[in-house]
């Protein structure tokens, strides 16, 4: 049997999608490709439930919707997936060589994708967790669910940036795709500081490119042990810095999924957002009740929801947590 996975989305999205396939690869004794996006490609390259990876790139515009169109063409398919559940993923699941192609029920589908022709899977919670609802073609498919694995590929040969880390740290995780999801640099600052103070223990800070400026203010506003790995860190190589940490504090973003998924203790910070829906699943989340949240805005210009969580609220979970070390 041959698989088509359909999931370009980020990497978070990525994450809760490999339980699933993990499920799929044992039971069904498949073949599974996975046609994603450039971010998480090499997590899904080098996963070990899948045996074929697709590259499409939106940057190359319509050369590259073709290009692509005709790779996921070469292959005939038993099923075809579509887990991204917008008209581009449905405009690829059409385009696919597939006997059985199913997507979401039409309630959980986005951009109208439900008027593609496709089998769907029985309405569901849309307010459960993603990576539950992802396990719901499972279901469909009469594959027994079991205990939630995500195996991550991991990166123990990377010596170069394993060695750059102290023997014990914590990671603050700055970065978050939306900016209604970020917690303010001097908060990060001021909790670096406690933790020096408190525990004795360094942070490392992690990052995107686009997070260097805040990282840098941290790092000048906090703690003197700070390690500032902001823009430094490809995704195996944060893969390792995660996978390594005593505890990972972080906004709603695809690292926090990664670093629950590698069983990293996470303590996650949300305004905006639904935690029930897109939190860790293994993890703390701290958010307050606020009449605005969850909004899902990606922007806000008075995000309360998440100035309203002090470093003093992160650290009161520190200290219960680092105890159990």
């Amino acid at each position: 049997m041959k698989i088509l996975i359909i999931k370009l989305g980020a990497l978070g999205d990525v994450i809760n999608t490999f339980p699933l396939v993990v499920n799929l690869k044992r039971h069904l004794a498949c073949e599974i490709h996975w046609l994603v996006a450039p971010l998480s490609y090499s997590l899904v390259a080098d996963h070990q439930s899948v045996d074929k990876s697709i590259l499409f790139d939106k940057k190359q515009g319509l050369q590259g919707v073709l290009n692509t169109r005709e790779q996921i063409r070469e292959t005939t398919y038993d099923l075809v997936l579509d887990l991204q559940r917008i008209l581009k993923s449905g405009f690829f699941t059409l385009a696919a060589k597939g006997i059985r192609k199913i997507g979401f029920d039409k309630d959980r589908c986005k951009e109208m994708s439900w008027i593609f022709p496709f089998e769907r899977i029985c309405p569901s919670d849309a307010h459960k967790h993603m990576l539950d609802q992802y396990m719901d073609f499972a279901g469909h498919l009469y594959v027994d669910k079991e205990p939630i694995k995500w195996h991550i590929p991991r990166y123990r040969a990377l010596d170069k940036i394993v060695r750059t880390l102290p023997k014990q740290y914590l990671v603050l995780n700055i970065g978050a795709s939306k900016r209604a999801n970020l917690w303010p640099p001097d908060y990060f600052a001021q909790l670096s500081r406690h933790v020096q103070d408190q525990f004795a223990l360094p942070c490392v800070l992690t990052g995107g490119p686009e997070d260097q400026k805040a990282g840098k203010s941290i790092q000048e506003k906090g703690a003197v042990t700070i390690l500032n790995l902001t823009g430094k860190t490809a995704i195996h190589e944060l893969v390792e810095v995660l996978a390594h940490a005593e505890i990972i504090v972080t906004c709603d973003t695809g690292p926090m999924h990664l670093a629950s998924a590698l069983g990293s203790r996470v303590i996650a910070l949300f305004g905006p957002s639904n935690p029930e829906r897109t939190g860790p699943y293994k993890g703390i989340v701290i958010q307050k009740n606020m009449e605005c949240s969850p909004c899902n805005k990606k922007i806000c210009d008075q995000p309360r929801c998440m100035e309203s969580i002090t470093p003093e609220d992160v650290m009161i979970h520190l200290r219960v947590e680092l105890k159990k070390v």
